[in-house]
């Protein structure tokens, strides 16, 4: 069974697949597959040498100039290890949450009663948790692969705040991680998630990689709707709503301003 991208025509077949449908948290949200994330260690190790997980590499620019992401799905409990394991072989810096964590938009990936959990053969331990001024939830993570015995620390971004299939009332928290990730090395990319995985995380990442372009003197950067279109050939459906679209715009508007008064213009 093969689908296909109503614009793009752009396959999505292995997510498709009978052994990865379960794998995903919605039929109708599913990676292309020249952008999915593979997992490589699965593909190897198991016996079904499967490489799957509902996650897309999505990038502003060819030449990595800014952040680069990877825009995934709330993780499942059944896709727990999948996920920490995406973390591990991409050594990703930081995980951007923009939900909460409950059974039906996001299934508790982070080992929050007791502060260390094993997810397959991931040990997750969390060393440090706030909370900040703009209530985002920060948590220092360490990720230790049994066979391996390398570890890895992420750090985790949790935006508790942001409606589903809305936007907040105002930019602050949002832009705040972004400043937060600004000096974050490129090498690796940042991972960020909602529920599915495309409206407010295509938001963010809109609203993140415009502001560095920005920044960079990227006069392209400022045109939301080639940005938007791109990221969609990457991922489908990248900023579900109108208001979301909208609330891109703004949050660059007010950065674009707290910029200029910090400067003295």
């Amino acid at each position: 069974m093969r689908t296909m991208h109503p614009e793009l025509m752009k396959m999505s077949s292995v997510a498709c697949d009978a052994a990865n449908r379960e794998k995903n948290r919605y039929i109708d949200v599913l990676p292309f597959d020249d952008t999915r994330v593979r997992l490589k260690s699965s593909a190897t190790n198991q016996i079904s040498g499967n490489d799957y997980i509902n996650a897309s590499f999505v990038k502003a620019t060819e030449d990595n100039s800014v952040a680069r992401f990877i825009s995934t799905q709330g993780p499942l409990v059944r896709t727990f290890e999948d996920f920490w394991e995406m973390i591990c072989e991409n050594q990703c810096p930081v995980i951007v949450m923009l939900t909460q964590f409950d059974s039906v938009k996001c299934d508790e990936y982070l080992p929050l009663q007791n502060g260390q959990g094993t997810y397959g053969k991931y040990n997750v331990k969390i060393m440090k948790d706030t909370r900040d001024k703009q209530q985002l939830c920060l948590r220092d993570v360490e990720v230790q692969c049994n066979e391996s015995g390398k570890a890895h620390s992420v750090l985790h971004i949790e935006y508790p705040d942001w409606p589903d299939h809305g936007v907040p009332t105002n930019t602050d928290a949002v832009r705040h991680i972004q400043k937060r990730l600004h000096h974050i090395p490129r090498e690796h990319p940042i991972v960020a998630h909602c529920s599915a995985g495309i409206g407010r995380t295509g938001a963010y990442i809109t609203i993140h990689s415009s502001i560095e372009r920005i920044l960079l003197g990227d006069i392209n950067s400022y045109d939301l709707v080639e940005t938007v279109k791109k990221f969609r050939s990457q991922r489908t459906g990248m900023v579900q709503t109108e208001q979301q679209y909208m609330f891109c715009y703004r949050a660059i508007a007010d950065e674009l301003k707290d910029l200029l008064r910090s400067s003295g213009v």
